[in-house]
């Protein structure tokens, strides 16, 4: 899927760091992952669109999906403050994060999934 496409329905409503307009030459990797499992068929875009944000979940699988998707992004090192070792209370994770720890706990994904469309 072209990633104007991908980015209206998992960047721009769930990713806090998403500037509309922007260039961005790099995606997160949990937003590649998200459009993988879409173009797939493993999951349909219309529950990427049920996806509530839920701090809860993204504590709950942070470390989960660290090991499955996140050290494969290029964001990982250096401009990842969700991962680092200290976190502050209020930041959110990439919007790729959030759709995927969603997914993940309502049973529509597990870490063999997303490790299979990377």
């Amino acid at each position: 899927m072209p990633k104007k496409e991908f980015r209206e329905f998992i960047c721009s409503p769930y990713c806090m760091f998403y500037k509309s307009g922007e260039k961005e030459a790099l995606t997160c990797q949990a937003a590649q992952v998200v459009d993988s499992l879409v173009h797939t068929g493993r999951i349909d875009r219309e529950s990427v669109g049920a996806v509530q944000k839920d701090s809860g979940l993204w504590a709950m699988h942070r470390n989960a999906l660290r090991q499955a998707v996140c050290r494969h992004c290029a964001f990982l090192a250096e401009d990842c403050d969700f991962q680092s070792d200290c976190p502050s209370d209020d930041l959110e994770p990439c919007g790729g994060f959030i759709v995927l720890a969603f997914l993940k706990e309502y049973g529509l994904i597990d870490e063999r999934a997303m490790e299979e469309v990377q």
